[in-house]
């Protein structure tokens, strides 16, 4: 029975139900499941197939079908639990009975996507300017989720189109390794809450959190080695006491203080807002990491800058790639692309150089 679990572990939750007909001995084995995977493709019957694709799963039809898988799982040795399609605060007493079930399961990663939606509609949306994503209040998160006797079990915990508040006498998550915040009802202070109670934390993202304006924690974060941050609309700071191997940033040009960029050797960094490449480049962040070897930077600017000569030298930097987006009007252009012939000095060892130009406006 032990290797029937672990064959079936293997397979989509839906396909592993479906093998509860074949006999008595199969028909219970699928109960013990240990990846609980429940959005609209496992969720969905064959039959609602149509000649034209597969028609649209309702809200109704999902929360029964997972009632019901829940209801006959046996709620032990379940790994990994994910949560993902678009609800909202008035389906909680659903959401919370699947919350509750995580917690008394002790799953160890566990994903709540409420946004139904892949990450790349945020960015589109957002970097487009509007901020306004859903409609419905989201989904508050119950207490119990902070719980001590659920924080010591936990190790991954994404959460996608939530709102949260963590209770006065959260103890944090105490073996937690990788935190996902997109699109979460946050504050500053329920940030750095967060992450000063959880610190074997190796893996960090925190985008299109509408409300976070600062991240900054003082409180050393010996493990975190990765750290994505992607259109957070208000942002204005970063500070982490960290030493990271592994940055990518997206949003407008603010300051990103580490208290060490030794070990930094990846950056990737998307601007939305004009500013200079090169200058960036030669006196800005990347400038402080002494061991970058692998830089993308996708950045959008009207002035030409003249870089100043001086003796810093990207001596590790092998990869980069830019891709600017410039003014197609040439009264508005002021910019020269044999500018960009400096990085050839600060980088004499580079290996690769793609340089992306794209015009905007012709």
């Amino acid at each position: 029975m032990d290797i029937l679990s672990r064959i079936l572990s293997l397979l989509p939750i839906n396909e592993a139900i479906r093998t509860s007909v074949l006999s008595r001995k199969w028909k219970y084995v699928w109960c013990s499941h240990s990846n609980l995977t429940l959005n609209k493709g496992t969720m969905r019957k064959p039959y609602v197939k149509t000649s034209t694709g597969y028609r649209w799963l309702r809200d109704n039809e999902f929360i029964t079908r997972a009632d019901a898988v829940l209801r006959q799982h046996s709620g032990m040795g379940v790994e990994r639990m994910e949560i993902k399609f678009g609800l909202h605060s008035k389906h909680a007493d659903h959401i919370d009975r699947w919350v509750n079930f995580a917690i008394a399961s002790k799953t160890k990663e566990f994903v709540i996507d409420l946004s139904g939606w892949d990450k790349s509609i945020f960015f589109s949306k957002l970097s487009a300017g509007n901020h306004r994503i859903v409609r419905e209040p989201p989904y508050n998160l119950p207490s119990q989720l902070f719980s001590p006797s659920y924080g010591s079990s936990l190790r991954c915990l994404e959460l996608t189109t939530v709102s949260l508040q963590i209770p006065a006498d959260f103890k944090g998550f105490l073996n937690l390794k990788s935190l996902s915040l997109v699109d979460v009802s946050i504050t500053d202070e329920e940030v750095q809450c967060m992450l000063s109670k959880c610190n074997l934390l190796e893996f960090l993202d925190i985008s299109f959190c509408k409300t976070v304006t600062s991240i900054r924690m003082l409180h050393p974060l010996d493990q975190l080695k990765h750290l994505v941050i992607d259109i957070c609309p208000k942002l204005q700071e970063i500070e982490l006491n960290c030493s990271l191997t592994t940055l990518k940033y997206s949003g407008n040009m603010i300051p990103l203080i580490f208290a060490s960029t030794s070990r930094l050797t990846n950056s990737s960094i998307v601007f939305l807002t004009y500013g200079s490449a090169l200058s960036y480049i030669a006196t800005g962040f990347p400038s402080t990491l002494p061991r970058l070897e692998t830089l993308n930077l996708h950045c959008a600017e009207r002035e030409r800058t003249i870089v100043p000569e001086g003796p810093f030298k990207f001596t590790y930097l092998r990869n980069l790639r830019l891709e600017l987006f410039l003014p197609g009007h040439e009264n508005i252009r002021k910019t020269d692309v044999l500018d960009y012939a400096h990085l050839l000095k600060i980088a004499p060892f580079m290996e690769t150089l793609e340089l992306s130009l794209v015009m905007v406006g012709l």
